[in-house]
């Protein structure tokens, strides 16, 4: 029989799980019931509440994208069930390339995206980052694949690569306006890998979906990942950075910059300059 935990020791689990989180490890929630079990009652204002997940994984019945315990109680959305009913989601081996052929829309392909049941990585992350942005724009970002900010808010970019990256762009005169960001992968990987062949194949459909629909005049590929899944390159990003390349989008062919990811050049700062000669490069286009 396990000892009860008194509010020390709950406040250093609790710590050591954000740790965790904030390290990219990880952790299985830690059932409400069993902490309101074990937890003494808290005396004056001398401890914060213990902040859990109650209960574990989330099913997913109908609902759109994986969810956390923050939406156990949420009704499910209605537009990702509407595109289950007019055939645009998917169980797990459902045909994606099918899937986005019919979606005449970015709402359709939104939709598409949340109810879609073939990647596996939509078993562990909290919602699909599916874009941000204007999709009239005549810059369309694709980045690799959402982080930990990204997964909690749904959208693309917005932690502290993001962050980043609009400085990025408003130095070229680029905004939430003038540009379209989206990523080739739409939920996070546990733990920030790296997306295997197989998720980012599982997305490759909707990706290429997404960029004949947005139908812009130039794209920024930010990243070695999204460079060669969409330009079906083995080359790094080193070799492909600064090269217009063309990239077929239905009946289209668009021109295509690959630029380093704004994750490389927080960690590899140095990298900056050439990243901003892609940029110039791009507003010279522009």
């Amino acid at each position: 029989m396990s000892a009860e935990l008194n509010q020390a020791d709950l406040r250093a689990l609790q710590s050591l799980i954000d740790w965790w989180d904030q390290a990219g490890v990880e952790t299985a929630p830690i059932p409400a019931s069993e902490v309101r079990a074990r937890a003494p009652a808290p005396q004056g204002d001398q401890t914060r509440p213990l902040s859990v997940q109650a209960g574990g994984p989330a099913s997913r019945s109908g609902s759109s994208s994986g969810s956390g315990s923050s939406d156990a109680a949420s009704p499910p959305r209605a537009t990702p069930a509407a595109a289950r009913a007019a055939g645009y989601g998917g169980a797990a081996g459902e045909d994606a390339q099918e899937i986005a052929a019919k979606c005449a829309t970015l709402d359709d392909l939104k939709a598409a995206v949340e109810a879609f049941e073939g990647c596996p990585l939509k078993a562990t992350a909290t919602k699909a980052a599916f874009a941000r942005g204007n999709p009239q724009a005549r810059v369309m970002v694709i980045g690799e694949a959402p982080g930990r900010e990204e997964d909690r808010e749904g959208k693309p970019f917005v932690g502290e690569t993001g962050q980043l990256l609009d400085r990025m762009l408003a130095a070229i005169g680029l905004d939430e306006t003038s540009a379209y960001i989206t990523n080739i992968v739409f939920w996070r990987p546990p733990g920030n890998r790296k997306p295997t062949d197989a998720e980012i194949e599982a997305c490759r459909p909707f990706t290429e979906r997404h960029i004949e629909l947005a139908n812009p005049d130039f794209i920024l590929l930010a990243g070695g990942m999204s460079a060669q899944t969409l330009l079906r390159q083995r080359a790094g990003i080193t070799q492909l950075r600064g090269k217009w390349a063309e990239l077929k989008a239905g009946e289209a062919t668009i021109p295509a910059l690959p630029t380093f990811h704004p994750a490389f050049l927080v960690r590899r700062p140095q990298e900056k300059a050439k990243a901003w000669a892609d940029l110039l490069s791009l507003k010279a286009r522009l």
